[in-house]
Protein backbone atom coordinates (compact mmCIF):
# COMPACT_ATOMS: atom_id res chain seq x y z
CA UNK A 1 0.00 0.00 0.00
CA UNK A 2 3.28 2.90 1.09
CA UNK A 3 4.83 1.68 -2.54
CA UNK A 4 1.54 2.80 -4.33
CA UNK A 5 0.90 5.83 -2.50
CA UNK A 6 4.74 6.33 -3.02
CA UNK A 7 4.72 5.78 -6.59
CA UNK A 8 1.06 8.50 -6.87
CA UNK A 9 2.77 10.90 -5.08
CA UNK A 10 6.12 11.03 -6.96
CA UNK A 11 3.89 11.16 -10.29
CA UNK A 12 1.57 13.96 -9.16
CA UNK A 13 4.30 15.95 -8.04
CA UNK A 14 6.92 15.52 -10.29
CA UNK A 15 5.18 15.00 -13.38
CA UNK A 16 1.54 16.68 -13.44
CA UNK A 17 2.75 19.69 -11.21
CA UNK A 18 6.23 19.82 -12.05
CA UNK A 19 7.86 20.22 -8.85
CA UNK A 20 11.67 19.42 -7.85
CA UNK A 21 13.02 18.25 -4.43
CA UNK A 22 16.79 16.66 -4.01
CA UNK A 23 18.03 14.88 -0.82
CA UNK A 24 22.02 14.47 -0.19
CA UNK A 25 23.04 12.61 3.26
CA UNK A 26 25.94 10.04 4.08
CA UNK A 27 25.15 6.09 4.57
CA UNK A 28 27.89 3.65 4.68
CA UNK A 29 30.71 5.72 4.84
CA UNK A 30 29.55 7.58 1.66
CA UNK A 31 27.70 10.21 0.06
CA UNK A 32 24.12 9.84 -0.85
CA UNK A 33 22.23 11.94 -3.12
CA UNK A 34 18.64 11.78 -4.21
CA UNK A 35 16.67 13.60 -6.97
CA UNK A 36 13.63 14.55 -8.41
CA UNK A 37 10.46 11.83 -8.09
CA UNK A 38 12.61 9.39 -5.81
CA UNK A 39 12.86 11.88 -3.04
CA UNK A 40 8.92 12.02 -3.09
CA UNK A 41 8.89 8.54 -3.10
CA UNK A 42 11.04 7.74 -0.16
CA UNK A 43 9.43 10.31 1.82
CA UNK A 44 6.29 8.56 1.81
CA UNK A 45 7.49 5.22 1.97
CA UNK A 46 10.00 5.88 5.02
CA UNK A 47 7.12 8.44 6.83
CA UNK A 48 4.56 5.80 6.79
CA UNK A 49 6.97 3.19 8.09
CA UNK A 50 7.63 5.80 11.09
CA UNK A 51 4.94 7.60 11.50
CA UNK A 52 1.65 5.55 11.28
CA UNK A 53 1.26 2.59 13.87
CA UNK A 54 1.12 -1.27 13.55
CA UNK A 55 -2.65 -1.84 13.62
CA UNK A 56 -2.54 -5.70 12.85
CA UNK A 57 -3.91 -8.00 15.62
CA UNK A 58 -3.61 -11.97 16.27
CA UNK A 59 -5.47 -14.33 18.07
CA UNK A 60 -4.75 -15.32 21.51
CA UNK A 61 -6.04 -18.43 23.40
CA UNK A 62 -5.41 -18.90 27.11
CA UNK A 63 -5.83 -22.65 28.67
CA UNK A 64 -6.85 -22.50 32.49
CA UNK A 65 -5.67 -25.78 34.20
CA UNK A 66 -4.79 -26.63 37.33
CA UNK A 67 -1.67 -27.50 38.91
CA UNK A 68 -0.86 -30.82 37.90
CA UNK A 69 -0.77 -29.39 34.48
CA UNK A 70 -2.58 -29.39 31.09
CA UNK A 71 -4.77 -32.17 31.47
CA UNK A 72 -5.81 -30.87 34.92
CA UNK A 73 -9.00 -29.38 33.50
CA UNK A 74 -10.65 -27.39 36.70
CA UNK A 75 -12.89 -24.88 34.98
CA UNK A 76 -15.45 -25.42 32.27
CA UNK A 77 -17.60 -23.18 30.55
CA UNK A 78 -17.51 -21.11 34.11
CA UNK A 79 -15.30 -18.06 34.86
CA UNK A 80 -13.65 -15.67 32.75
CA UNK A 81 -9.90 -14.63 31.22
CA UNK A 82 -9.07 -10.91 32.11
CA UNK A 83 -6.21 -9.71 30.26
CA UNK A 84 -4.64 -5.92 31.15
CA UNK A 85 -3.43 -4.64 28.23
CA UNK A 86 -1.88 -1.02 28.96
CA UNK A 87 -4.71 1.19 30.11
CA UNK A 88 -7.25 -1.33 28.98
CA UNK A 89 -8.97 -4.60 29.63
CA UNK A 90 -9.91 -7.70 27.83
CA UNK A 91 -12.43 -10.11 29.24
CA UNK A 92 -13.55 -13.09 27.87
CA UNK A 93 -15.49 -16.51 29.20
CA UNK A 94 -13.62 -19.88 29.61
CA UNK A 95 -14.89 -22.54 27.29
CA UNK A 96 -15.42 -26.37 27.51
CA UNK A 97 -12.14 -27.07 27.48
CA UNK A 98 -11.06 -24.73 29.77
CA UNK A 99 -10.02 -22.22 26.63
CA UNK A 100 -10.75 -18.54 26.86
CA UNK A 101 -10.39 -17.39 23.17
CA UNK A 102 -9.29 -13.51 22.54
CA UNK A 103 -9.75 -12.64 18.82
CA UNK A 104 -7.60 -9.61 18.49
CA UNK A 105 -4.68 -8.90 20.42
CA UNK A 106 -3.01 -5.86 19.61
CA UNK A 107 0.38 -6.63 17.67
CA UNK A 108 2.48 -4.68 19.66
CA UNK A 109 1.62 -6.82 22.69
CA UNK A 110 3.26 -9.86 20.86
CA UNK A 111 6.29 -11.11 22.88
CA UNK A 112 5.33 -8.93 26.03
CA UNK A 113 4.44 -10.13 29.60
CA UNK A 114 0.87 -8.56 30.55
CA UNK A 115 -1.15 -9.21 33.97
CA UNK A 116 -3.77 -11.79 33.63
CA UNK A 117 -6.04 -13.04 36.46
CA UNK A 118 -8.88 -15.52 36.62
CA UNK A 119 -12.59 -14.30 37.62
CA UNK A 120 -14.01 -17.33 39.49
CA UNK A 121 -15.52 -17.67 42.84
CA UNK A 122 -13.17 -20.64 43.74
CA UNK A 123 -9.92 -20.35 42.06
CA UNK A 124 -7.07 -18.17 41.33
CA UNK A 125 -3.66 -17.77 39.29
CA UNK A 126 -0.85 -19.27 40.77
CA UNK A 127 1.79 -17.27 41.65
CA UNK A 128 2.65 -13.75 39.96
CA UNK A 129 0.01 -13.00 37.86
CA UNK A 130 1.75 -12.25 34.70
CA UNK A 131 1.88 -14.08 30.99
CA UNK A 132 4.00 -13.80 28.02
CA UNK A 133 1.93 -13.26 24.68
CA UNK A 134 4.26 -15.57 22.22
CA UNK A 135 2.76 -17.67 20.10
CA UNK A 136 -0.82 -18.17 19.60
CA UNK A 137 -1.75 -20.00 23.09
CA UNK A 138 -0.70 -19.75 26.96
CA UNK A 139 -1.54 -21.78 29.83
CA UNK A 140 -2.29 -20.54 32.96
CA UNK A 141 -2.04 -22.33 36.21
CA UNK A 142 -4.89 -21.76 38.61
CA UNK A 143 -5.15 -23.38 42.58
CA UNK A 144 -8.15 -23.01 44.90
CA UNK A 145 -8.34 -19.40 46.72
CA UNK A 146 -7.00 -19.11 50.10
CA UNK A 147 -9.45 -17.94 52.81
CA UNK A 148 -9.26 -16.19 56.65
CA UNK A 149 -11.07 -16.73 59.81
CA UNK A 150 -10.75 -14.06 62.43
CA UNK A 151 -12.77 -12.97 65.35
CA UNK A 152 -12.57 -11.97 69.27
CA UNK A 153 -12.51 -14.44 72.10
CA UNK A 154 -13.84 -12.90 75.08
CA UNK A 155 -15.06 -14.42 78.89
CA UNK A 156 -18.48 -14.53 79.74
CA UNK A 157 -18.75 -11.03 81.44
CA UNK A 158 -17.41 -9.80 77.10
CA UNK A 159 -13.94 -9.38 78.75
CA UNK A 160 -10.96 -9.78 76.15
CA UNK A 161 -8.95 -13.21 76.61
CA UNK A 162 -5.66 -12.58 75.58
CA UNK A 163 -2.98 -14.98 74.80
CA UNK A 164 -5.84 -17.57 73.56
CA UNK A 165 -4.52 -20.29 71.33
CA UNK A 166 -7.24 -20.68 68.47
CA UNK A 167 -6.35 -24.15 66.37
CA UNK A 168 -8.22 -24.21 62.91
CA UNK A 169 -7.34 -26.49 59.67
CA UNK A 170 -3.94 -27.54 61.50
CA UNK A 171 -2.81 -24.19 61.98
CA UNK A 172 -3.16 -21.88 65.33
CA UNK A 173 -2.34 -18.23 66.47
CA UNK A 174 -2.60 -16.70 69.57
CA UNK A 175 -4.84 -13.64 70.30
CA UNK A 176 -3.71 -10.41 71.54
CA UNK A 177 -4.18 -8.14 73.95
CA UNK A 178 -7.86 -6.90 72.59
CA UNK A 179 -8.67 -10.59 72.42
CA UNK A 180 -8.99 -10.40 68.76
CA UNK A 181 -6.68 -13.04 66.00
CA UNK A 182 -7.01 -13.86 62.33
CA UNK A 183 -5.81 -17.10 60.76
CA UNK A 184 -5.04 -17.51 56.68
CA UNK A 185 -5.72 -20.80 55.26
CA UNK A 186 -4.08 -21.71 52.07
CA UNK A 187 -6.75 -22.75 49.71
CA UNK A 188 -5.96 -26.66 49.97
CA UNK A 189 -7.51 -26.45 53.44
CA UNK A 190 -10.41 -24.44 53.02
CA UNK A 191 -13.81 -26.03 53.73
CA UNK A 192 -17.24 -24.25 53.19
CA UNK A 193 -16.86 -24.97 57.40
CA UNK A 194 -14.18 -24.99 59.85
CA UNK A 195 -13.62 -26.47 63.28
CA UNK A 196 -12.05 -24.24 65.55
CA UNK A 197 -10.16 -24.99 69.11
CA UNK A 198 -9.81 -22.99 71.75
CA UNK A 199 -7.72 -22.96 74.76
CA UNK A 200 -6.99 -20.87 77.53
CA UNK A 201 -5.29 -21.29 80.50
CA UNK A 202 -7.85 -20.48 83.72
CA UNK A 203 -10.96 -21.54 80.74
CA UNK A 204 -12.84 -24.40 80.01
CA UNK A 205 -11.58 -25.64 76.36
CA UNK A 206 -13.93 -24.77 73.88
CA UNK A 207 -14.96 -26.03 70.29
CA UNK A 208 -16.43 -23.69 67.91
CA UNK A 209 -17.48 -23.93 64.10
CA UNK A 210 -16.73 -20.50 61.10
CA UNK A 211 -17.18 -20.27 57.98
CA UNK A 212 -14.10 -18.60 56.37
CA UNK A 213 -14.01 -14.86 55.28
CA UNK A 214 -17.22 -14.10 57.00
CA UNK A 215 -17.62 -11.79 59.57
CA UNK A 216 -15.81 -11.73 62.67
CA UNK A 217 -16.76 -14.83 65.21
CA UNK A 218 -17.18 -14.00 68.87
CA UNK A 219 -15.94 -16.67 70.66
CA UNK A 220 -17.10 -16.87 74.37
CA UNK A 221 -15.11 -19.09 77.26
CA UNK A 222 -16.52 -20.46 80.91
CA UNK A 223 -13.91 -20.17 83.29
CA UNK A 224 -12.41 -23.43 84.69
CA UNK A 225 -14.32 -24.72 87.88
Amino acid sequence: MLLLVGLATALILFGVLRSYASYSGRYLGGVLELSGPVVGFALVVIGGFVLVPNLATFPLTVYVHGERGPQDVVLRNSGYVVLRLGPESRREPIGGDGQAYFPAIPASFRGQEVPVWVESQELEVVGVPLCRLVGSSVDVSVQKKGGRVSGRVQDEQGNAISGTEVRVAGLSTSTDKAGRFEVAIPGDRIRPELELDVVAPGYEPEYYSAVPNSNDAVLVLKRAK
